[in-house]
């Protein structure tokens, strides 16, 4: 009888045993986490935000659900996706349901934009806001009213620092000649300096300014499609002929 307790005992305890090594062995679930905590996205582009581990089941909630609009997650792909519906600040809670944890992401909604970046600048540039690896940002808001934002290349941050704004226009001549009209300050109390140029490159940049700023030109300027290239926009100084070539940056 003494024989059976004790084998009785030793079973239980290798059952324990075991069930305690199975429990050890379980993975743990890794919390969702994101490279960045802050964001910037544009109105009208909308977003994809990659992500690592991750339970797979989350709760999300936004803290100006008018600003942040339609968002939520590719589970298959790691990726948080948001398509913003208006200008603004919000935050982002997300609860990783199976790992217990939550993490607040914070965004800032700007006005869309088409970037073009400076690449090259061949002759007597006579416009000193623009300099080779700037952007130039011709920026869609509500009231239309073609504003500009140029930025210069930072090489020890290698982001861009805010030169000048002000606003711009474009003019189709009968011969099918465009031109850009901009005028430009650093600050609002300082006079706006105006530079003209024949704009040039491939057409295809031409269809987004129609289309976006509404200029509605009567005849299609090139393939509505974009195709997956690099498309340049060359700038010719009316002036003196200087010539600016920029290309178009991803959304």
């Amino acid at each position: 009888m003494n024989t059976d307790k004790i084998i009785l005992s030793l079973f239980c305890a290798i059952c324990l045993f075991m069930v305690s090594c199975c429990n050890d062995d379980e993975p743990k679930i890794r919390p969702i986490c994101f490279e960045q905590q802050s964001y910037i996205i544009r109105l009208g582009a909308g977003a994809g935000i990659s992500f690592v581990d991750g339970g797979g089941v989350y709760d999300l909630t936004a803290s100006n659900p008018e600003v942040l609009g339609k968002f939520g997650i590719d589970i298959e792909n790691h990726r948080l996706l948001i398509n913003p519906a208006s200008v603004g600040e919000s935050s982002l809670a997300i609860t990783d349901v199976l790992a217990d944890t939550t993490v607040t992401l914070k965004f800032m909604v700007e006005d869309f934009y088409i970037s073009f970046r400076v690449d090259e600048i061949e002759g007597e540039n006579t416009n000193a806001y623009l300099s080779e690896g700037g952007e130039i940002r011709f920026i869609r808001d509500d009231d239309n009213a073609k504003r500009l934002e140029v930025y210069r290349l930072n090489h020890l941050t290698h982001k861009g620092d805010f030169v000048a704004d002000g606003v711009f226009d474009i003019s189709r001549s009968e011969t099918n000649i465009f031109t850009l009209d901009m005028a430009l300050h650093l600050s609002s109390i300082e006079e706006l300096e105006t530079f003209t140029y024949l704009m040039g490159g491939d057409g295809e940049y031409l269809n987004l300014f129609d289309k976006i700023f509404e200029y509605n030109w009567d005849k299609s300027i090139a393939s509505k499609s974009q195709p997956v290239r690099r498309i340049n926009m060359i700038l010719t100084d009316t002036f003196n002929g200087c010539k600016i070539t920029c290309s178009l940056q991803q959304f």
